[in-house]
């Protein structure tokens, strides 16, 4: 019986609950001898994501990240995994100037999201925003002081190092890290995509443009497509993860560093368009958090757009309309 070519070979696109929401891994052809089937990179891709989730939940106490947090030392030896997290998570802080607060545990927890989420507890946008009522939309500010400085990962020495008692979440940039690494594995292949629940990392040999829809946060339906050959796009959004608590109170998870409260800026969702996901993610949550002027500033370098409380789309950078040009001839307009 002889080897299939990669001609051969079918390729691989698998989808699967993990981490509270939704992934997809595609793999196309190995592009060298060697390599992979694609079921088999896929296979290698989906473990490499449920070792993800079991060394970083914070909602597993038996994880390495809930095991560190619980670790009265300042400084704790931890797996390359949790050092590579933790360093995705400082990335994220240092592109975002502090809005994308890696030790914003406590305030999150405050603010209701202290287990695994519940698809149940979601409350409808529309029906959340009326609640609202007055309440003041004010952009978010970082954290006076920027804590998350204090946070260092020593490799050589295969340890992190922090205050003692302070408490890292590494969720706000885990989907994106977990994607990027996934993209590590794939190296060889003619085309792949890996999806960590909206955070999307693109690539492939052939240098194939792929189109990527985003979907509207009111209607759940898809308006947008942005096109992507090799990178990434993630989209940060209220609709997903918004609630009411007991006392009444409209909540989420995008926490304003400055106050430790749930932000609302205006904008209910941001898409950015960037080389790796860690910075497409850290992007789209900047932008969010920086209500409708300051988004247009975080996300002009790599391009996005954002949707606010009215559903006006405002279409950023590479995205934004190519402005209509009328050449005059003779001082005519041609018709």
């Amino acid at each position: 019986m002889t080897e299939p070519t990669t001609h051969d070979l079918a390729p691989a696109d698998r989808e699967f609950p993990l981490m509270g929401t939704h992934m997809r891994i595609v793999v196309g052809n190995p592009t060298r001898d060697g390599l992979a089937t694609p079921s088999e990179a896929a296979d290698g891709v989906e473990a490499l994501l449920n070792a993800y989730n079991e060394t970083l939940s914070r909602f597993r106490p038996d994880s390495e990240l809930s095991r560190l947090n619980a670790d009265p030392r300042e400084r704790v030896p931890a797996s390359d995994l949790l050092r590579s997290a933790v360093s995705a998570a400082l990335e994220a802080a240092e592109l975002t100037d502090g809005l994308v607060d890696p030790t914003l545990l406590d305030a999150l927890e405050a603010a209701g999201y202290r287990e695994s989420w519940d698809r149940n507890r979601r409350v409808d946008l529309h029906e959340a925003l009326g609640a609202l009522g007055d309440t003041p939309r004010r952009p978010a500010s970082s954290r006076p002081g920027a804590p998350w400085r204090q946070v260092h990962v020593d490799c050589a020495a295969g340890v992190i190092v922090r205050p003692a008692g302070m408490r890292l979440d590494t969720g706000g940039s885990g989907k994106g890290h977990a994607a990027d690494l996934a993209g590590t594995m794939l190296d060889g292949f003619d085309a792949w995509a890996v999806d960590c629940g909206g955070d999307l990392r693109i690539g492939g040999s052939a240098g194939l443009v792929r189109d990527v829809e985003v979907e509207h946060p009111f209607t759940g339906e898809m308006f947008e497509t942005v096109r992507v050959r090799d990178g990434a796009v993630a989209t940060s959004g209220l609709r997903s993860r918004i609630w009411r608590e007991a006392d009444g109170r409209i909540s989420h998870h995008m926490i304003d560093p400055s106050t430790g409260e749930p932000a609302f800026t205006g904008l209910v969702a941001a898409t950015a368009l960037a080389p790796t996901a860690v910075q497409a993610e850290a992007l789209a949550k900047a932008a969010l958090l920086s209500g409708p002027s300051g988004a247009r500033l975080v996300l002009a370098r790599h391009g996005g757009l954002t949707i606010d409380e009215h559903g006006e789309v405002d279409r950023i950078g590479r995205l934004e309309p190519a402005p209509r040009v009328t050449l005059r001839m003779n001082g005519k307009t041609p018709r």
